[in-house]
């Protein structure tokens, strides 16, 4: 059975001595992007998959970066189109052009200019929410309204934005009834794949667009530890 492992990555810095937890250091990132090429691994999109544009390569993996911090397109952006690759930028649409005030407010997030500035065969936009806020804790009716939200800065900035969602810190509703109230809510504001964390490996085909799984790749992993989580998951972790 084929698998598609998804990475999930954060900030990108240019200070080695910075590459821990949610931070890696661009050299760090480069090793690690040499190392998916020189093993043949194919990036795609997630609307490739949701249209069938294309068949699915032998090695096929998803690169995703949340939050659109500016040291993303000052740092990962090149390195992408370096190695030919393709990743998924997901967006917290309340921040654009402002910090992350959802953390401590240090990092900046890229404006509509610079989101529109993205080669679309190299990045593709999803959502992060409107506030990066956690699902789980949101009433149906919040939901809604975070959707709307989102749709309505899309449209105002003619952004060009998949109906992929990446959960703000992986959580969504997990008691079973809630889980399927939500995903209906999903499923009626046309989101194509829902992304939680999980560090394990998809198996393709998919059999579920709600909980698709990524790998957390940390700051502070080594690259022989990378090579084991693209491989196997968090089976060794």
């Amino acid at each position: 059975m084929a698998k598609l492992p998804i990475l999930m990555y954060h900030n990108v810095s240019a200070n080695t001595a910075e590459s821990k937890g949610l931070t890696i250091s661009v050299e760090k990132l480069e090793q690690q992007l040499q190392y998916l090429v020189s093993k043949g691994y194919t990036s795609i999109f997630f609307s490739d998959m949701e249209s069938n544009k294309i068949v699915p390569p032998k090695k096929p993996i998803i690169i995703t970066f949340d939050d659109v911090y500016e040291n993303q397109l000052n740092y990962a952006y090149p390195l992408l189109q370096k190695y030919k690759l393709k990743a998924s930028f997901f967006v917290p649409f309340a921040y654009v052009g402002g910090y992350d005030d959802w953390n401590d407010g240090q990092e900046k997030i890229m404006s509509v200019e610079q989101l529109k500035s993205l080669d679309s065969n190299v990045i593709e936009l999803g959502l992060h929410s409107f506030r990066h806020r956690p699902y789980d804790s949101m009433s149906s009716e919040a939901v809604d309204t975070d959707f709307q939200e989102c749709q309505d800065f899309i449209q105002k900035h003619k952004l060009d934005v998949k109906n992929i969602l990446a959960y703000p810190y992986g959580k969504f509703p997990r008691e079973k009834s809630k889980k399927s109230s939500f995903f209906n809510q999903l499923s009626a504001h046309r989101i194509a794949f829902g992304l939680r964390i999980g560090n394990r490996i998809n198996l393709l085909p998919l059999h579920t667009k709600y909980e698709l799984n990524r790998l957390d790749i940390k700051g502070d992993m080594s690259l022989s530890s990378f090579k084991l989580k693209v491989k196997f998951g968090k089976l060794l972790f």
